[in-house]
């Protein structure tokens, strides 16, 4: 069944579609104003997932025609080659976001920077001041002396 449906597309698609990570698919137009409020909403969820699914922007007017797009816009979640939903437009950015997290993961928040537990100055002016066995016995020599 699953190669009957694969059939259906082409080639193109099936090309994106053979791959581990999830693809997600936006189809739009750029006559459509739903369309032009609703892609700068996906491009800024999707821009947080750029590393963990490959996620492609369509034009229905430039790309070859897709079995399960009937409108515009119009989102496919697929992971293992396999449609696991199909969203008539994108609703609210909340629920974007929640089909985003769903079907690809959470992403991790970026690490901060984490401040040196240690002091260098101090560490270097502590170490000149070492007193190792033979610089001490070298102090000693120099006071007996004179």
């Amino acid at each position: 069944m699953r190669s009957a449906a694969h059939n259906t597309l082409a080639p193109t698609y099936r090309k994106a579609l053979k791959t581990w990570r999830p693809v997600i698919l936006y189809f739009g137009s750029q006559h459509c104003p739903a369309c032009e409020m609703a892609g700068p909403v996906f491009r800024g969820i999707a821009e947080t997932y750029r590393h963990q699914a490959h996620i492609y922007m369509l034009n229905t007017v430039d790309s070859p025609r897709h079995p399960n797009v009937t409108g515009t816009p119009t989102v496919l979640f697929y992971k293992d080659g396999k449609l696991l939903k199909k969203l008539k437009g994108i609703g609210t950015e909340e629920a974007l976001r929640a089909d985003f997290a769903r079907h690809i993961g959470r992403v991790k928040p970026a690490r901060e920077k984490r401040k040196p537990t240690h002091d260098l100055t101090w560490l270097r002016r502590t170490l000149r001041r070492l007193c190792t066995v033979p610089r001490a016995t070298e102090r000693l020599n120099r006071r007996v002396c004179c």
